[in-house]
């Protein structure tokens, strides 16, 4: 299984964080920077543990929308077998 670590400290706005998942989990161009493209996207990684760190960062940044990110995220982990995600 691969491993992708995600910084907190670098989802620092709503646009930064989706430019830095869009690099970090290569997705595709097409991309909608959004939690709904977030979510589909993710449905698609298969082999792959993602382990957020400062995630504490991320929250005092992004705050509910954060939190609301975090819940994809782990939906997206419980749907999709192929994937955990680690916070």
């Amino acid at each position: 299984m691969n491993r992708i670590e995600l910084d907190g400290r670098r989802m620092d706005s709503r646009a930064q964080t989706h430019a830095y998942l869009k690099e970090m989990l290569k997705f595709p161009a097409y991309y909608g920077n959004n939690l709904d493209a977030l979510h589909d996207c993710l449905m698609e990684l298969c082999d792959v543990k993602i382990v957020l760190r400062y995630q504490d960062s991320m929250l005092n940044a992004l705050g509910g929308y954060g939190q609301t990110m975090l819940k994809v995220f782990r939906e997206a982990a419980k749907s999709n077998s192929t994937i955990a995600f680690v916070s």
